[in-house]
């Protein structure tokens, strides 16, 4: 009798080799899954039931896919009468009995006996025949798949959740997104803001959004850092020459007309320097005017002792040609000129942020926001001051001097902006359905 082993992935596979290595008349020994996940098989040629089925479990690693032949009777050893004996126990054990099915497992054992392998090869009935039966192995198997289905249904459920979740925080953070368009921001401040807070949809969300709006804003809230050289810069009509009358005003009823001087280097528009004059008039200081017979830095010498010195430039476009003329002036200007930007907050946000830009050239200290009282909303002039980094000093929104003025407050300037948003909607709705 022949016995070989042999070894594939799965059952088919190995059922397939040992048909095509040792043919039909093969009979299967016994079957097991090696700890590499493979199948094995043991198949025996001329089966003659002697082989002890301890022999086809504890076979040797080296001498595995080679055949094994039963000693021959003629052979010239003389077996003792212990060894006989033993040799029949083993027959009487691996024995099947006669009434007993040839696809029935003997005493627990493995092993599986066929008739032949002549029959089709992917025939259901010879790969069930063939597979490992061990209850054990099934039960665990079982309790694996039970463990795998309540983990998967868990993994379900989380899943469901986190997309409710995520439905919902979306659909709060659109709601909060047309809220705070709604006031004028750009989509850099809104995305900005998204980000930085932890939206929870309780009704406390909007005046967090709010608060922290309020903290980007750059400020210089106390004016009195400004005392000294001021010059005032912006395109026309953004209310420079009212904002340097208002500021004058303000510190002559506190301080007195004493150390104050007005300035201008308006040359350019006829009787630009009236209005000034005019200004000066009432308040009782003197009024110079910078021409091309004189130099803005000898003024600026003159009255270097005085505690506030106003300078009222040329008003012009960005796109101007004197303009660039205007801004050397201010670049060789003494360093003691502090130099802010009036910008108005009726302009668009492209408008600002490109008046801002041209004006930079000559290192700003702040900015003057003007014209709030004729704004229909103040986020544009916000996201302009928050992108560029330009701090504001005061907010006008009037044209009454000295009152309507005053130093910047993020948060009155936040307020503002909402209290500016909600009014205009509403006027917006009345006019728009004729109420």
């Amino acid at each position: 009798m022949q016995i070989r082993r042999f070894r594939a992935p799965d059952m088919r596979q190995a059922i397939r080799k040992v048909r095509d290595a040792v043919g039909p008349d093969a009979v299967i020994l016994s079957n097991q899954r090696l700890p590499t996940g493979e199948i094995e098989i043991v198949a025996a040629l001329d089966y003659d039931g002697s082989l002890p089925s301890s022999m086809t479990s504890k076979r040797p690693e080296s001498t595995r896919n080679e055949s094994i032949s039963s000693p021959r009777p003629d052979s010239n050893v003389n077996p003792s009468a212990d060894y006989l004996e033993r040799i029949e126990r083993a027959k009487q054990q691996t024995a099947p009995p006669k009434n007993t099915s040839l696809y029935e497992e003997p005493r627990q054992e493995t092993r599986i006996e066929m008739p032949s392998l002549a029959d089709d090869k992917d025939d259901p009935s010879l790969e069930e025949a063939l597979s490992v039966r061990n209850t054990g192995s099934s039960q665990q198997l079982r309790e694996m798949e039970l463990e795998l289905k309540s983990v998967r249904a868990m993994l379900e459920q989380h899943q469901q959740n986190e997309s409710r979740s995520a439905a919902r925080e979306s659909s709060v953070e659109t709601r909060a997104r047309e809220k705070l368009k709604g006031l004028g921001l750009s989509e850099f401040v809104i995305s900005r803001l998204i980000d930085d807070i932890d939206l929870k949809g309780r009704e406390d969300d909007w005046n967090r959004l709010l608060a922290h709006l309020a903290d980007y804003i750059p400020v210089r809230s106390s004016a009195s850092e400004f005392r000294g050289c001021i010059a005032f810069m912006g395109p026309t009509g953004v209310g420079k020459t009212t904002t340097i009358g208002k500021i004058a005003a303000q510190h002559v009823l506190k301080h007195g007309s004493e150390g104050v001087v007005l300035i201008t280097t308006d040359t350019y528009r006829i009787a630009a320097h009236e209005q000034l004059r005019t200004f000066g008039r009432i308040l009782n200081v003197p009024v110079e005017v910078v021409n091309e017979y004189s130099d803005l830095n000898e003024v600026l010498a003159k009255y270097a002792h005085y505690s506030l010195v106003l300078v009222d430039t040329a008003g012009m476009n960005p796109r101007d040609s004197n303009l660039e003329r205007q801004l050397l002036m201010m670049k060789r200007a003494r360093a003691s000129l502090k130099k802010l930007l009036v910008l108005p907050c009726t302009s668009q946000r492209q408008v600002l942020k490109t008046v801002t830009e041209v004006y930079s050239q000559v290192q700003l200290d702040g900015c003057v926001l003007s014209k709030l009282d004729e704004s229909a909303s103040l986020g544009e002039a916000i996201s302009v001051v928050i992108e560029e980094g330009l701090p504001v000093v005061y907010i006008a929104d009037g044209q009454r001097i000295p009152d309507d003025i005053e130093p910047a407050r993020a948060h009155n300037l936040i307020s503002r902006a909402v209290y500016t948003a909600e009014h205009y909607s509403q006027l917006y709705g009345s006019l728009k359905y004729g109420s």
